[in-house]
């Protein structure tokens, strides 16, 4: 190696505890490692170091041994909870913002990039930004192929000599190319332009860990009941209390089922709450913007087409046929966007023309309702797709 050639060191940290969500972090460290060897140019050369199963007290070994210009964490996030780390014994062990911008701010002298390729991680990317020059977070879920697609443009841009903020948007181009409607969930997040919009904060003064865990309602509604469920990892008997709550909600627990106009009126911070709920203990995995996201994906339409290309991706279905509720996966094995399942449905005489019949292949899986008039009986409800339109509407 020419001995003017600048070698810039690269740590990527990756972990998958046990009891959370797969991904496919081999993958995302293979495309970084050939986008960088295939497109580094004389002078701008890279040394990658990777860990795997990486535990808490194992960020700061590796930063101490590579000493790392650019540190990369592939995982998953908890939004205030913080990014997830393994314990000694392989579970998950969230490290908060608070704890991460301490330990970068003793190696900002070094570290001038860090990538946070995790779900809601945009918490923690702002106050690490504070002492690193450049930090890239996620502003919600994101999904695997937005993730790795990122990864590929952002990290073949810096290979090719190109500057962090040029790499930055090149990942986001990549996402969006690959047809992935996740190009604007990363953000880049810049210290000297934190510093010049805003008073700097005292780390300490960082409100990380909200009391209430945001159980905000326009409705008046508790939803301390979903939290304990959700935080149990009783996802069935979560999933159940979802529906109910929609129920209430929309002031419809007599009847047991919803109209078209009750969805479309849907409290935003009500469905927001109960959203943040299954994103943050399924870590991602679950949630109604998790299923927005996959509709989206798939088509983004309210027709039979979208309906079956859903229920594929979510898990709903199987060899071309819905399953019962009774089959579903309520584990974090289940494929993203599983849950929550079981909603309510809307006017049987609105089911019937969209579906023909109330029993068969025709109408979404989103729930079973066991009051509906005969000849319906237990149906299946067709409330899912009308219910990310709302979503939408609502930013989630």
């Amino acid at each position: 190696m020419n001995n003017n050639t600048a070698v810039k060191n690269i740590l990527i940290l990756a972990a998958n505890p046990k009891g959370t969500s797969p991904l496919r972090l081999s993958e995302e460290l293979r495309e970084i490692k050939d986008g960088l060897r295939r497109r580094s140019k004389a002078g701008n050369q890279f040394l990658i170091e990777s860990a795997e199963a990486v535990r808490y007290r194992d960020i700061h070994r590796s930063m101490l041994d590579v000493e790392p210009e650019i540190i990369h964490f592939s995982g998953h996030g908890m939004k205030e909870e913080g990014l997830v780390f393994e314990d000694e014994i392989g579970r998950a062990k969230p490290v908060d913002a608070e704890a991460l911008a301490g330990l970068f701010e003793l190696f900002a002298d070094r570290v001038k990039c860090v990538v946070l390729n995790a779900c809601y991680s945009e918490i923690q990317a702002r106050a690490i930004a504070q002492h690193i020059d450049y930090v890239i977070g996620m502003s919600q879920a994101i999904g695997d192929r937005a993730a790795i697609e990122f990864a590929v443009g952002f990290y073949d841009a810096l290979g090719s000599g190109k500057s962090v903020e040029f790499a930055y948007k090149l990942g986001c181009r990549v996402i969006r190319i690959a047809g992935i409607p996740e190009n604007l969930t990363p953000k880049l997040l810049a210290k000297t332009e934190l510093s010049n919009t805003t008073k700097q904060i005292p780390i300490s003064n960082i409100n990380t860990k909200p009391s209430t865990d945001g159980l905000s309602s326009e409705s008046g509604i508790d939803y301390t009941r979903l939290r304990e469920l959700l935080a149990a990892r009783k996802w069935k008997q979560a999933d159940r209390e979802t529906a109910d709550l929609m129920l209430k909600l929309a002031v419809r627990e007599e009847y047991r089922w919803l109209r078209i106009e009750d969805i479309e009126k849907f409290a935003c911070q009500d469905l927001s709450t109960i959203d943040s709920l299954w994103v943050k203990y399924s870590d991602g995995c679950f949630g109604f913007s998790v299923q927005k996201r996959i509709w989206l994906e798939v088509g983004g339409k309210v027709d039979r087409e979208t309906e079956l290309l859903l229920g594929d991706r979510v898990g709903w279905r199987h060899k071309g046929k819905w399953l019962e509720y009774s089959d579903l996966t309520f584990s974090l094995n289940a494929p993203k966007g599983h849950l929550p399942m079981r909603f309510v449905g809307i006017t049987p005489a609105r089911l019937e023309l969209l579906s023909g019949v109330g029993t068969g292949e025709g109408a979404v899986p989103w729930c079973f309702v066991p009051s509906f008039p005969k000849p319906f009986g237990w149906v299946w409800c067709w409330a899912g797709l009308c219910l990310f339109d709302r979503i939408e509407t609502c930013e989630l």
